[in-house]
């Protein structure tokens, strides 16, 4: 095999469905020691399929994304594959010239490192297979350039000699003309930024993509100092190409959509304010195509607090209680502090008072219950500037959403580059209080509570067997059980171990 020009690709922990339901894909954060690689392959990441020639049937958006702006580039179908990672002998060869990798956390910087920190069983999955991959025989055998972009690339500064380039930021614009360079011989600087294209730019996909993502928009104004998609400005989408990216993966043999924009509320707007008209009019051309089901990846709080009707039309529209039975989106509650809001997140209430943060999650947790909205929620430990006051402030918070169903993630907070705070300390375990500790056993309380509902609302979505259903319910019987010695640790202030 001469192999492709250009091969994107990713390794297991991204290139998987993850049986339907997206959040086993969070079992890639977990020690590697601690899952058989049989295991997580069958009941968390079974491999997308492939095509006879190797490539990848589905495949991270972003991956389709800049695959879509090679070929309108004018690069050909000949020269340019997303490639399944299981499949690189059919896609990297001698012809090869450049490999790009994308990844959302290739080093575990994000997600994985307080797993790693508080189990203390080596490094997780997903880290393990990116340097896998790196390693993999073939790019040491033609020694192709590699061009690591994604969300998480910026965890590859200064780290791996194996990586030739950093890419930062958005791919359509800049990615193509990057490549050209390379493959012409020109100097190309180890690290790149790629310039903010707007809405009506961005490529409608080629393939279909992981989860059945359909991108609407990028960008937030709201601004908040630690997260990385609120520094590049909003724009959105024209309906029509959202349409077609859904068609894509219907035409393809998914069944279940998710519009992904870092608030869906705030589609077809120009401003702070909601655009009704344009918003519900996406909501029922995606539904009039005939997915199964239709969710968003995140919602605002401020905003689905601040335009309920919508909220309750969405759902009517998607059809909830009837051919679906719950919607799911993430939000990130960060804290139950106004006085962290009021130091690093100044818009997270707008138009609202900084003051009314505790009460409107709180109406909006009842809002969702009402109308059968699943959220998963982030919240942010060790942010500059916190106290003791602040966190117990967010436990007393997440003690009072324990009625309603959803799930709750507390991360460590990790300075990126691109951010405000990317050249702040981070916070690990070595900082964490008694408060921390008691906070984390409360989530951790939390999710144990609500464990059987969530894998009853996420087996609507799961393509899995049998065989692999009733292996997840004997792993939640078994994280429960296993789970409640670190609770009671944790819930009196002490680290897990």
């Amino acid at each position: 095999m001469l192999g492709k020009r250009i091969v994107l690709t990713s390794d297991a922990t991204m290139m998987s469905n993850y049986n339907g339901g997206v959040m086993l894909g969070f079992a890639a954060i977990l020690p590697a020691a601690m899952i058989q690689e049989r295991i997580f392959r069958w009941l968390f990441c079974p491999p997308v399929e492939a095509a006879p020639d190797g490539s990848a049937l589905l495949a991270p958006c972003g991956m389709r994304k800049v695959e879509a702006a090679l070929l309108e580039a004018g690069f050909s179908r000949d020269e340019v594959m997303v490639a399944h990672p299981d499949h690189l002998d059919k896609a990297i060869g001698p012809d090869t010239e450049i490999v790009g990798i994308g990844h959302d956390d290739p080093l575990g910087k994000i997600a994985t490192r307080e797993i790693e920190e508080m189990i203390n069983r080596g490094p997780p999955l997903n880290r393990t297979k990116f340097l896998e991959l790196l390693d993999h025989p073939l790019i040491r055998e033609h020694r192709p350039k590699v061009v690591i972009g994604g969300n998480g690339s910026w965890e590859l500064r200064g780290e791996d000699e194996r990586v030739d380039h950093i890419y930062l930021g958005e791919g359509e614009r800049t990615f193509p003309s990057i490549c050209r360079k390379i493959i012409s011989g020109e100097e190309v600087p180890e690290e790149v930024e790629g310039e903010v294209v707007p809405g009506e730019e961005i490529p409608v996909n080629r393939g279909a993509t992981v989860g059945g993502i359909v991108e609407i928009g990028r960008g937030c104004w709201r601004g908040c100092s630690f997260c990385s998609p609120t520094m590049r400005r909003p724009r959105h989408r024209p309906v029509s190409r959202i349409i077609e990216d859904a068609s894509v993966n219907l035409g393809a043999g998914q069944r279940d959509l998710i519009l992904h924009s870092e608030d869906a509320f705030t589609y077809g707007s120009v401003g702070t304010e909601p655009n009704p008209e344009k918003l519900l009019d996406l909501f029922r051309q995606v539904k009039a195509l005939g997915p199964r089901t239709v969710d968003v990846s995140h919602v605002s709080l401020a905003s689905a607090y601040h335009s309920q009707s919508l909220l309750a039309e969405i759902s009517e529209i998607v059809g909830i209680g009837a051919g679906q039975r719950y919607m799911s989106a993430w939000i990130g509650i960060e804290t139950g502090s106004p006085r962290l809001l009021a130091k690093h997140m100044k818009k997270k209430t707008h138009p609202a008072p900084l003051e009314a943060w505790p009460e409107m999650v709180r109406d909006c947790y009842a809002l969702f219950q009402d109308h059968s909205w699943l959220p998963v929620a982030s919240l942010v430990l060790g942010l500059p500037g916190e106290t003791a006051s602040d966190v117990v402030l967010t436990t007393e918070l997440v003690e009072s959403l324990k009625d309603h169903v959803g799930l709750i993630l507390p991360l460590f907070f990790t300075p990126i580059g691109e951010t405000h705070l990317g050249k702040a300390r981070g916070f690990g375990r070595d900082r964490a209080t008694p408060e921390h500790w008691e906070l984390v056993g409360t989530c951790l309380e939390y999710n144990l509570r609500h464990l059987k509902s969530l894998h009853s609302y996420y087996s609507e979505r799961m393509t899995a067997g049998l065989g692999q259903h009733l292996a997840l319910r004997g792993m939640n019987i078994l994280a429960d059980f296993a789970l409640k010695k670190y609770l009671g640790r944790m819930k009196r202030g002490e680290p897990p171990n």
